[in-house]
C-alpha cells in the first residue's frame, strides 16, 4: 500500500487526482472521448484550411490568403480550448496526426488542395456533428461546461461557413436584390390572399 502512495519521500510515483465537479467516472469519460473525437475533426479542419491559405492562387489571392489564414487561426484557438476542456475532465488530450486520422469525422483528400467549397462542406458537417455532441452533451452526460463549449464551436463554424458561402456568392445588382423583395412580398401576399 505504501508503493501507491505519495507522501513526498518518492517524487517518482505520480498520484493522478481525477475532478470531483458532480459527474461519474462514466459520464467524464464519455464527455472525454467525444471532445478527442471534436479535436481530431477541428485538427483536420485546421489542417485543410491552412492547405488551402499555403496554395491558394488565382483571382482574390491576397483576400482568399488572408480569409483563410484568419480561419485557420481562430480554428487553432478552438483546438486549444478544446484539448484544455478534455483535460479539465480528468482525460489527455490526444494529439498526433494518426490519432486524429483514426477519430476524425472528416474526409481526408490527400493531394488535393482544398477550395472553399471543400472548407464550406466541412464547416457545415461539423456544425450538423456538433448539433448531435451537444445533444447527447447535454442530455446524456449533463453536462453544462462542455455544452457550453460545443455551442462556441457551432456558432463559430456557423460565421467561418456564412463567410465562406458568402464569398462565392454571386454579387446582386440593386435591381436584382429589390425584384428579390418584390417576389417575397407577392408571394406573402398572394399566401394572404388565400388564407
Amino acid at each position: 500500500m505504501g508503493h501507491n502512495r505519495n507522501n513526498g519521500h518518492n517524487p517518482k510515483l505520480q498520484i493522478f487526482i481525477q475532478p470531483n465537479i458532480g459527474l461519474d467516472e462514466d459520464a467524464r469519460q464519455s464527455v472525454v472521448a467525444l471532445l478527442n473525437t471534436l479535436l481530431s475533426d477541428e485538427a483536420v479542419l485546421a489542417m485543410k484550411t491552412r492547405s488551402a491559405h499555403w496554395n491558394v492562387r488565382g483571382p482574390g489571392f491576397l483576400d482568399l490568403r488572408t480569409l483563410f489564414d484568419r480561419q485557420a487561426h481562430q480554428l487553432n484557438t478552438l483546438l486549444v480550448e478544446i484539448a484544455e476542456r478534455v483535460r479539465m475532465m480528468g482525460g489527455f488530450a490526444i494529439s498526433s496526426l494518426e490519432e486524429f486520422l483514426h477519430f476524425t469525422r472528416l474526409e481526408e483528400q490527400p493531394g488535393e488542395v482544398p477550395g472553399i467549397m471543400s472548407l464550406l462542406a466541412d464547416h457545415e458537417a461539423s456544425i450538423r456533428f456538433l448539433r448531435e455532441d451537444t445533444r447527447t452533451c447535454l442530455e446524456e452526460y449533463e453536462d453544462h461546461g462542455t455544452y457550453a463549449l460545443l455551442v462556441r464551436c457551432i456558432r463559430l463554424h456557423e460565421k467561418m461557413a456564412w463567410i465562406l458561402r458568402s464569398s462565392i456568392e454571386p454579387e446582386l445588382t440593386p435591381d436584382e436584390s429589390q425584384g428579390n423583395k418584390d417576389h417575397s412580398k407577392s408571394g406573402s401576399h398572394a399566401t394572404a390572399e388565400r388564407g
